[in-house]
């Protein structure tokens, strides 16, 4: 599960995995995926079948903005392996 909230720094995205894998639990909170005042994320795969995270950065208006990072699904979480168009791609 995705969520937002507030850490030492500021704001950050972060999720939270069923231990049981069933809606009841129970939980576990994990570090966050993206820290320095960013939230109320999506993940959603593209055509090609990789892994994408949208947010929100930073949290003030009128400056938000979104911002899309390239992610990974490990065997039993996310990372974040950096914004969009700023990774390396493989030839």
């Amino acid at each position: 599960m995705l969520w937002s909230s507030y850490n030492h720094e500021g704001y950050v995205q972060t999720i939270a995995r069923s231990q049981s894998g069933k809606l009841e639990g129970p939980w576990e909170q994990l570090d966050p995926l993206v820290k320095g005042d960013s939230g109320h994320g999506m993940l959603f795969k593209t055509f090609e079948d990789n892994w994408m995270l949208i947010l929100h950065h930073p949290f003030s208006t009128p400056e938000s903005r979104a911002i899309i990072y390239e992610a990974e699904e490990t065997e039993d979480r996310f990372k974040i392996i950096g914004p969009w168009g700023q990774v390396p791609r493989p030839k």
